[in-house]
């Protein structure tokens, strides 16, 4: 199984927190299970699914369940953020966002920071990574698939937090510095912005129960052949930090 991502990142730009210039066509058959291949450290502490939730796979309308619960936390500041492309080829119907507030693959509610005082200070990544999953139905034998891979991104990200501002700095491929506003919007996304809050961007933050930032920053895809198959995938930049 090949895919081959190449990603532009950066880092939590204002109209956008991450972009790839390109991704490999999904197709049902890409719905087998996927090797992981991260380092063999990173694996044994972050899986894949670290801080991850994914909908319920069977019944299968509980899936559909399962991702609508999250609704709730879209405030309108959020909703003014999301841009979405549509378009068709070749027989498939594409609905892609590079900037998601509404994943399938979603960071677990369990890490929503209830303090915002808990953000401030000097934080630095002990993993930094792109996570992909997907989910497929196929029509043919009315079932769900799921799958998820890991990419290692070199470098480290360097955070600190004060009430005004949310600056990031990275050491590699290219260093990069970003200086925004932000806000902490129900208790687990993170709205950076320049002028003006509606041409912002947004990740979802929160912590781990051993105080780790976990920052994640979502593109969404969705491919559709009637009749054939339907397909989820969700690109995951997964910045898990310390406090330095």
């Amino acid at each position: 199984m090949n895919f081959t991502f190449i990603f532009l990142f950066l880092l939590l730009a204002i109209n956008t927190l991450f972009s790839f210039t390109r991704e490999s066509s999904v197709k049902l058959s890409l719905t087998r299970k996927i090797a992981l291949a991260p380092a063999v450290t990173d694996t044994l502490r972050f899986p894949a699914t670290y801080a991850t939730a994914l909908p319920t796979l069977t019944p299968l309308d509980q899936w559909e369940k399962d991702y609508n619960r999250y609704e709730r936390f879209l405030t309108p500041n959020i909703r003014r953020t999301q841009q979405g492309l549509s378009f068709a080829k070749n027989g498939v119907k594409t609905w892609w966002v590079a900037n998601s507030a509404s994943p399938h693959a979603q960071l677990d509610t369990t890490t929503r920071i209830t303090n915002p005082d808990r953000l401030l200070g000097n934080w630095r990544t002990v993993a930094n990574r792109v996570v992909v999953h997907i989910d497929s139905f196929s029509v043919a034998d009315q079932k769900m698939y799921r799958s998820a891979i890991v990419h290692e991104l070199p470098g480290t990200v360097a955070l600190t937090v004060t009430n005004q501002k949310f600056s990031l700095q990275t050491d590699e491929p290219k260093a990069n510095r970003l200086n925004r506003n932000y806000a902490l919007i129900q208790q687990r996304y993170l709205l950076l912005y320049g002028a003006s809050r509606a041409a912002g961007s947004v990740a979802q933050i929160g912590m781990d129960q051993e105080g780790r930032l976990l920052l994640h920053t979502c593109g969404v895809t969705e491919r559709k052949v009637p009749g054939r198959y339907l397909t989820y995938q969700t690109i995951i930049r997964q910045s898990i930090l310390t406090r330095q």
